[in-house]
C-alpha cells in the first residue's frame, strides 16, 4: 500500500513562499525511494503543502525520520509561521487498495 506524507506550513510572507518552494523543489532532487511530489501553494494565500509519495509506510517514516528532511526544516525554519505540521496518509487512489 502507497502512502502520502503531507507537510504543512504558512509563511510570514509572499517572500517567503518563494524562497520556500525554492527550498523544496531543490530538497525533492535529492529524495531517494520516493514516487512523486507535488508542491502546493494556496491560491491568492501563504500555505504550502509538500506532499511526498511512497511506495510503503517504512520508507515514507523513514524519510521524516533522516537528515535529509531535517535539513530542510533547519534551511526554512525562519520562514514559516510556527513549525510544520506533518500527516501520513494511507493513498487508496489505486481501486486495488481500497
Amino acid at each position: 500500500m502507497k502512502f502520502t506524507r503531507l507537510c504543512i506550513c504558512e509563511a510570514l510572507s509572499d517572500a517567503s513562499v518563494k524562497q520556500i518552494v525554492n527550498l523544496m523543489q531543490e530538497h525533492v532532487r535529492d529524495v531517494s525511494g520516493m514516487i512523486g511530489h507535488s508542491i502546493l501553494v494556496e491560491e491568492g494565500g501563504l500555505m504550502l503543502i509538500l506532499s511526498t509519495d511512497w511506495p510503503n509506510r517504512q520508507q515514507c517514516v523513514e524519510y521524516h525520520a533522516s537528515r535529509l528532511y531535517r535539513r530542510l526544516v533547519t534551511a526554512t525554519q525562519h520562514m514559516p509561521v510556527g513549525n510544520y505540521v506533518v500527516k501520513l496518509f494511507q493513498n487508496r487512489t489505486d481501486a486495488a487498495s481500497c
